[in-house]
């Protein structure tokens, strides 16, 4: 019974010390710490905002120019990546819809040519994006600031993509449905 109840105590003490090493210091948000530049204070997103599911952690393996016509999808210690890619050398217009809680930030274009578009609209909460990808890849790389996750329709040409034609993370797991939702991790 005494061994049970020290066992206890040290999980209590665990339990302890993971709250206040994990509290915000002074200076620090619940998004992370924040720095002040020309009088505007910005947020960075601190590590636990940034954590999401296993299933899409890692780029895709073996995603390179010219690989299977679709969509590929993936978290990384950088934020969160998107490209488009097809093997045939002729116009594949590519859109997607993501919408979010949180707000949109750090936004990147990627390998982007004149025709192709990337918006943040409706406050932060919208990125829309038009890929016009031919032999090559095109893509985004972003992070989310707050909110509980993401939700994504990808389409090509006007039509709604089949879950097959999309790859999620390292090992490319496709979603059971398009549209579809990633919620982050608990920290």
């Amino acid at each position: 019974m005494f061994r049970k109840i020290g066992l206890l105590a040290a999980a209590l003490a665990v339990v302890a010390l993971t709250a206040v090493a994990s509290a915000p210091s002074a200076g620090a948000s619940a998004d992370g710490p924040s720095a002040t530049t020309n009088g505007a204070t910005t947020t960075t997103p601190s590590a636990g905002m940034d954590r999401w599911p296993l299933r899409i952690e890692g780029r895709p393996a073996g995603l390179d120019a010219g690989d299977a016509n679709g969509w590929y999808f993936w978290s990384d210690a950088s934020g969160l990546h998107i490209r488009t890619t097809t093997p045939a050398d002729r116009n594949h217009v590519f859109t997607a819809v993501l919408t979010t809680s949180g707000v949109f930030r750090d936004v990147d274009k990627v390998r982007l040519e004149n025709a192709d578009d990337i918006r943040v609209l409706d406050g932060g909460h919208k990125l829309v994006v038009r890929f016009h990808t031919y032999a090559g890849m095109d893509g985004v790389d972003f992070r989310i600031g707050g909110g509980d996750g993401v939700r994504l329709r990808l389409d090509e040409a006007g039509r709604t993509v089949p879950p097959a034609r999309i790859f999620l993370g390292r090992f490319g797991v496709h979603p059971a449905n398009n549209p579809f939702d990633v919620l982050r991790r608990e920290a």
